[in-house]
């Protein structure tokens, strides 16, 4: 098995699924703190606006029906099994193993395919995973924490809350009044969105 994963021929493949590992134990470690990586990557894909994450082909793939980091490990998981299974069979066939190339692409685009098919499915079953992608206005009124830098009007820093879902969000802040400065640890009440972070008032 070993040999399998370790063959050129599924390279790609291979480093998918140790990906897919490696976020299984930080998930594991960060709930043993009390936190969670599910929420990771939802607010800078926010940042997309009008590009592709709104476009009828990403509504297709159902990239915005669960968290952005539950859609990326199915597809690292789908594309990594595709990968070995194809070669695989190839393999045991023909004889030969496709070209690299050839089977990364293959087994990217059915992955993509399986993928769209599969999150519509766990949004289903687990309706909490799907209504935890939310839009960022209900962001509006919730209390962050600074965890990063010191945020001051047009230099944003990095902020962290918990939605009702108890999903974690990182997001960038900055104060709604112009002389205001956050300094780190410092609790905020997000009040606007704008373009690449959000305007915050401190918590009082």
């Amino acid at each position: 098995m070993t040999d399998v994963l370790l063959s050129p021929a599924n390279f790609w493949f291979s480093i998918a699924l140790i990906a897919v590992f490696f976020v299984f134990i930080l998930e594991l470690v960060s709930t043993v703190f009390g936190a969670s990586l599910l929420g990771l990557g939802d607010d800078f894909a926010e940042l997309d606006g009008d590009g592709f994450l709104n476009t009828s082909f990403a509504n297709w793939l159902n990239i915005n029906k669960v968290p952005f980091l539950i859609y990326l490990i199915v597809l690292l998981t789908i594309f990594g099994l595709l990968g070995l299974i194809i070669n695989g069979i190839t393999a045991s066939v023909l004889s030969f193993t496709l070209p690299t190339l050839l089977s990364v692409t293959l087994a990217f685009f059915i992955g993509l395919l399986v993928t769209a098919k599969t999150v519509k499915i766990i949004a289903g079953v687990l309706p909490s995973v799907e209504s935890s992608a939310v839009n960022s206005e209900d962001f509006i009124g919730s209390v962050a924490e600074i965890t990063i830098g010191k945020a001051s009007r047009g230099n944003p820093a990095e902020a962290k809350f918990t939605d009702h879902y108890s999903q974690p969000h990182f997001v960038l802040v900055e104060p709604f009044e112009d002389e205001e400065l956050f300094a780190q640890g410092e609790r905020v009440i997000l009040v606007q969105k704008n373009q690449h972070s959000w305007l915050a008032t401190r918590y009082l």
